[in-house]
């Protein structure tokens, strides 16, 4: 393990990913603040801010570790704090808590509806709970590509184990065969618009 020296010991607040992951946090504690005062609900808002939390303090703890693998490693316990979060707000959209379904904006959302929606740019006028989950996605797809880079950085290094050489390697090519199963089926939904028009 190579020690990673950090010229700027803040630096983590320059990144994106720390300031979305602020704007996460913030975003949170007002949508927790308006919960009902009911015993579930209450330990739910606790549940849902201590994640948000976790979410900037693993950036931040990350940065400040001595090894690129150590930041990695943290910026892990990030996505994890991040799809604990999002999962919350799925259980909420799925109506798991009737006292907050539909007093909070979200009506009629569905996750498949949210999930279609573009986390960027964030449209203000969504409901406050679908901003929060569409802000966890974004943050997901941006902790992911850090991860990657650093990744990168590490195999460069020759910093990786075997085990996380042969799992990039295995990520990469289900990558690959995405990329060309949807290309296919471009090529076969082209090729059947084309058909219909030899008919016509």
């Amino acid at each position: 393990m190579s020690l990673r020296v950090s010229s700027d010991p803040y630096g983590y607040k320059k990144l994106l990913v720390y300031s979305k992951a602020e704007e996460l946090q913030r975003a949170c504690a007002a949508f927790t603040a308006g919960f009902p005062r009911q015993k579930t609900l209450v330990a739910l808002a606790d549940q849902m801010d201590r994640s948000a939390r976790s979410v900037k303090q693993n950036i931040v703890e990350g940065w400040k570790r001595n090894s690129t693998r150590e930041y990695y490693d943290f910026l892990g316990f990030s996505i994890g704090a991040n799809a604990e979060l999002e999962e919350d707000c799925d259980d909420i959209i799925k109506g798991i808590y009737p006292s907050l379904r539909g007093e909070m904006g979200e009506k009629g959302w569905t996750l498949e509806r949210v999930q279609k929606e573009p986390f960027y740019p964030l449209d203000a006028r969504l409901p406050p709970l679908i901003q929060l989950k569409l802000r966890g996605k974004e943050l997901n797809f941006l902790l992911t590509k850090l991860q990657d880079s650093l990744e990168g950085k590490m195999s460069a290094e020759h910093g990786l184990s075997l085990a996380d050489k042969l799992n990039r390697a295995a990520r990469t090519e289900h990558e690959r065969d995405e990329w060309l199963r949807k290309e296919r089926e471009k090529w076969e939904e082209k090729g059947e618009k084309g058909k219909m028009g030899e008919r016509g």
